[in-house]
């Protein structure tokens, strides 16, 4: 993974010209340690960085999505677990995602497309990358904060300031955008030679994961829009979703702490010890004698897994913080990857889309292999063990009460993955998270606030957004 670092490290900055002073000595002006392009490649190497640091980082993850689902309790500074935020909060993220790897995904598109020393198959090979990326980077965008910059982005020349799309919009445009960016893979062909750090240009696993991708965008539409549901679901089955552990969509960090697993970065180099587990959490887990909590969690100081109460005080937070477990070593080591798709959800999905009558098979054997999946996933391979993990009867599956059943699974499997973990709780309402007593606002938070920097930059747009910016704006997706 070198080229990860030499990117970080600034080996091939963009400047945006270099021009000539003189007539006839363009060659002697031009400064080798600042190109005046950038490859595409580097660019890819960037923007699939940057989004999966984004998507894993303290920020977004640990200190928002893991905290609304219940998962994280806060042992310092406890605000945001009882939901105390103001849109300042979200100016890095916003930034990181939009003019960060999103726009770097764009430039490489414009490249790939100018790029006359490709032939057709290898640059729509290229092009469907950058554009599943693109895809999945907005479905990320649109469920953090609903109804955001969409068709007018990027075009800063014709739109400086863009117009924010509904989120039913949004997805419509995304079902389009998908199927197109599918059509142009050739398996077999190559990609991009260099800077995919996901798969290595691998188009047979890139077109895996974009059927896995379009399994997601239908299902969350289930609810909503359930014809095109249907289509996109059992067309992303039939076309082969990601079905092992090695296929699934994750991001692998480095041991350079410049490019390591942000709870790395957050607990050992910035020595923060901000996060237990929940008693949410633990007691759940521990109801379903669940193995996976030695993987979650550490155990405390008295050998135990306890979950710190969720949504304390400052004050409750200090006075317990010592007995409970922290997250796991497995979870806050350098290299431990970002799951952001895994084999694990698709056959919850699966189980799911049977359970609808999307499309045909066994619903309780795709769960079953569903929660096999996580358990693999998180190093417990004896399958002795997850068979008698099964066979408990708040464990089996439950056709009469599926959500239920494949809404816990998920939530349990979804651990790490705080954004994916809460939008799946918002559409299946499992599990049943209360209010903490001494919450600041009168809900759980289904939407996080426009930042500052586009309150004071684009008001107009955000004026026109459809609501107030406030944290009870459900989804367009989230009917329940």
């Amino acid at each position: 993974m070198k080229y990860i670092s030499n990117y970080l490290l600034g080996l091939f900055l963009l400047s945006l010209g270099v021009m000539s002073c003189t007539e006839g000595f363009e060659e002697m002006n031009i400064d080798p340690n600042n190109p005046t392009a950038v490859p595409a490649e580097n660019l890819l190497t960037q923007a699939e960085f940057s989004l999966s640091n984004q998507m894993w980082s303290r920020g977004l993850n640990f200190d928002f999505g893991m905290l609304m689902v219940q998962q994280f309790s806060q042992s310092e500074y406890a605000e945001r677990s009882r939901f105390n935020f103001n849109p300042t909060n979200f100016d890095g993220i916003w930034n990181t995602l939009y003019a960060g790897g999103m726009n770097d995904l764009q430039a490489a598109m414009r490249i790939t497309a100018a790029n006359q020393n490709l032939t057709d198959a290898q640059r729509n090979n290229r092009l469907a990358i950058l554009e599943l990326l693109r895809i999945w980077s907005f479905q990320n965008v649109t469920d953090i904060w609903v109804n955001v910059p969409y068709s007018q982005a990027f075009n800063p020349a014709e739109f400086p300031n863009p117009q924010y799309d509904r989120q039913q919009d949004i997805y419509a445009g995304l079902a389009v955008e998908i199927d197109a960016a599918l059509a142009k893979i050739t398996v077999g062909t190559s990609s991009f030679s260099s800077g995919d750090i996901f798969y290595g240009g691998d188009m047979a696993k890139w077109r895996r994961f974009g059927n896995s991708l379009k399994v997601r965008i239908g299902m969350r539409m289930a609810d909503v829009d359930q014809a095109t549901a249907r289509r996109m679901v059992s067309e992303g089955f039939a076309a082969g979703v990601i079905s092992a552990y090695n296929e699934g969509f994750h991001f692998p960090f480095q041991s350079d702490q410049r490019i390591a697993n942000p709870f790395f970065v957050d607990n050992t180099i910035n020595n923060r010890d901000d996060f237990t587990l929940s008693n949410v959490l633990v007691n759940a887990m521990n109801e379903r004698n669940d193995p996976r909590i030695s993987a979650f969690a550490n155990p405390n100081v008295a050998g135990q897994f306890v979950g710190l109460p969720y949504g304390l005080t400052d004050g409750e937070t200090f006075a317990l913080q010592g007995t409970a477990s922290r997250p796991s070593t497995r979870l806050r080591s350098a290299t431990a990857p970002a799951y952001l798709l895994t084999h694990a959800e698709m056959k919850f999905f699966e189980a799911e889309a049977i359970q609808r009558g999307f499309i045909s098979g066994d619903a309780a054997e795709a769960y079953n292999a569903g929660v096999a999946a996580s358990m693999r996933q998180w190093g417990i391979t004896n399958e002795q063990a997850v068979n008698d993990y099964l066979a408990l009867p708040i464990n089996a599956y439950n056709s009469e009460n599926w959500k239920q059943s494949i809404g816990m699974q998920k939530w349990i499997a979804l651990y790490g993955n705080g954004i994916e973990a809460w939008s799946e709780w918002r559409r299946l309402d499992v599990p049943q998270l209360a209010l903490p007593a001494a919450a600041v606002r009168t809900s759980i938070p289904v939407r996080a606030l426009y930042p500052a920097v586009e309150l004071g930059n684009n008001p107009a747009a955000v004026a026109g957004a459809g609501f107030e910016n406030e944290m009870d704006i459900k989804p367009w997706w989230d009917v329940n």
